[in-house]
């Protein structure tokens, strides 16, 4: 399991899930989600699963989604884009919100767009001083997708939220606590 984009261990009633892509900060796969869908599914059906941590190898939590691996571009039809929002990121969101046991993020470095949805989406959000969550969204002239819009405004308020995804700016541990993110 080694060099498995995703590595998961139970011990101690506790499901341990690691996104294992460094190199990219951990941005996530179609196949990482899907993997990451599922255990979170496991684990609810589990008795022997009392609570999941999310984490990530290296210097990053999770970049967000990989662009780079949904191949070159082709010939899309209407409806692509929606069909892949919700058959992507926002299922993976709603995985984490509906899963049965308490889902905690250990941020250990970068939490970037679908990355800090992914982290702000669990029940509780643990940073170590290194973690910095970005909006990047604006950056890329983007409408935050993986749940962003519905989640930073109930977890810091209308204006704030605004703030964080209209200017996208980085976010550290610190200033993450003050606004009640972590």
């Amino acid at each position: 399991m080694a060099g498995a984009a995703v590595l998961h261990t139970t011990g101690d009633h506790i499901l341990s899930v690691t996104l294992n892509r460094p190199e990219s900060l951990n941005a996530l796969t179609p196949g990482q989600r899907e993997d990451i869908i599922g255990l979170l599914s496991e684990a609810s059906a589990a008795a022997e699963v009392r609570a999941v941590v999310i984490t990530g190898t290296g210097r990053g939590f999770c970049a967000g989604a990989d662009l780079r691996a949904a191949g070159p571009p082709g010939e899309r039809l209407t409806g692509d884009v929606a069909r892949t929002l919700r058959t992507g990121a926002q299922r993976l969101i709603a995985a984490v919100l509906d899963c049965e046991k308490p889902v905690i993020a250990a941020v250990n470095g970068t939490a970037a767009g679908l990355g800090a949805h992914l982290a702000f989406a669990c029940d509780l959000v643990l940073a170590a001083e290194s973690a910095r969550f970005i909006e990047v969204f604006v950056r890329r002239g983007l409408v935050p997708d993986g749940g962003g819009a519905y989640l930073l405004p109930r977890l810091v308020g209308p204006q704030r939220a605004k703030e964080l995804m209209f200017f996208g700016d980085a976010l550290g541990a610190a200033d993450a606590e003050r606004l009640g993110l972590v």
